[in-house]
């Protein structure tokens, strides 16, 4: 066996570890990003819940209550002149 050959061999080797290495290291990487963009996501939805729900909440409130104040016709009789 050649001598060359042999070290080319493994510089070829070493160097594919290495970049087989980086490649695990981004996917890592990306997989921690993709965790916490899917956690902020999550309380998004939540808080958008939450929001819905006060807004409902808050409209019900205001289709229940007169828009202004009103005065209803006297009941009873007039007042006399």
């Amino acid at each position: 066996m050649d001598v060359d050959a042999v070290v080319l061999s493994a510089q070829e080797r070493d160097k594919w570890r290495r970049r087989l290495d980086l490649l695990e290291r981004s996917l890592k990487e990306l997989h921690e990003h993709r965790h916490n963009l899917e956690a902020r996501l999550r309380r998004l939805r939540k808080e958008l819940g939450n929001l819905a729900a006060y807004s409902e909440a808050l409209l019900d409130e205001t289709a229940r209550r007169p828009l202004a104040r009103t005065i209803h016709a006297a009941q009873g009789r007039p007042p006399a002149r």
